[in-house]
């Protein structure tokens, strides 16, 4: 009898053990599920690294300026100009002479961030030193036209020298910088200097705008690092139509509608010869 009790114990105990630890992963189930509803889901599997969908694609404001300016160079987008609103930049006019910049067989350029608010400006520069500036502002391209008397000698800080035309009284020349304010431009006297009496070496210092005398005009006199121009050829970047270029192949090829009278009869022969292909410009 004793021992049928024992193993009637043994059988209870054996059975409570079994529903203790049922009802433990019970619980250790509903916790994790509990968990992970509140977690938020992934879309990707794990080990696969994730990343913004705009990152990569946003750029900054200084590399958006070097794709408008590009963008105006091939003449796909206008430029605001100071004295021709809006128009092609290779329709902007050099002052000197009002030769368009589409004309010019010959271009150097420079960029370099003329005012210090870290984005860049682009200077075309004519085969007469004459300058043209191009300035990105919220979203446009603005263009200012400097002759070779009031802008030569660009140098890397932003500042460039003019002067007087020879024969003027009073004749006068220092250094300036640009200032932009928005889309506006404005010039910023550094130095100048104006010829009072070229016999006597009698001259009148000013800096800052204010006058000064010789010796704190070469206190304040500081030499300046040239920019380098580098050339600028836009001449394969602007798209012609087909009837331009034919007038361009018929003055060269001195052909009349391409045809020629044969002992066979009337032949044609055409020949096109592709230098350069506009990056814009699909070849079929």
């Amino acid at each position: 009898m004793k021992r049928y009790i024992a193993l009637l114990l043994c059988l209870v105990m054996t059975i409570s053990m079994f529903s203790c630890d049922l009802t433990q992963k019970n619980k250790d189930a509903e916790s994790s599920t509990t968990n992970t509803e509140e977690q938020p889901e992934k879309d990707v599997t794990e080990g696969e690294e994730t990343t913004d969908s705009t990152e990569g694609t946003q750029i900054t404001e200084a590399e958006r300026a070097m794709q408008m300016y590009d963008a105006a160079i091939r003449g796909e987008i206008c430029v605001a100009d100071e004295r021709l609103g809006e128009i092609k930049l290779e329709d902007c006019c050099f002052p000197s002479n009002d030769l368009p910049l589409g004309r010019c067989d010959i271009l150097n350029k420079a960029i370099l961030d003329m005012d210090g608010d870290g984005v860049n400006e682009y200077v075309i520069q004519s085969p007469d030193k004459d300058h043209i500036v191009l300035h990105y502002y919220d979203g446009k391209v603005y263009s200012y036209c400097f002759d070779s008397n009031n802008f030569h000698n660009l140098n890397t800080d932003g500042s460039f020298y003019w002067r007087d035309p020879h024969g003027s009284e009073n004749w006068s020349r220092g250094s300036s910088r640009i200032v932009f304010d928005g889309a506006s431009l404005s010039v910023k006297e550094i130095y100048r200097i104006k010829l009072i009496d070229p016999s006597e070496d009698i001259n009148e210092y000013y800096v800052g705008g204010e006058e000064v005398s010789r010796e704190e005009y070469g206190e304040c006199y500081d030499k300046k690092v040239r920019m380098s121009f580098s050339p600028l050829d836009i001449s394969c970047q602007y798209p012609i139509s087909a009837e331009e270029a034919w007038e361009i192949a018929a003055k060269y090829w001195d052909l009349i509608d391409c045809g020629e009278d044969a002992a066979l009869g009337r032949t044609r022969v055409s020949k096109i010869v592709l230098l350069d292909k506009p990056s814009n410009i699909s070849t079929y």
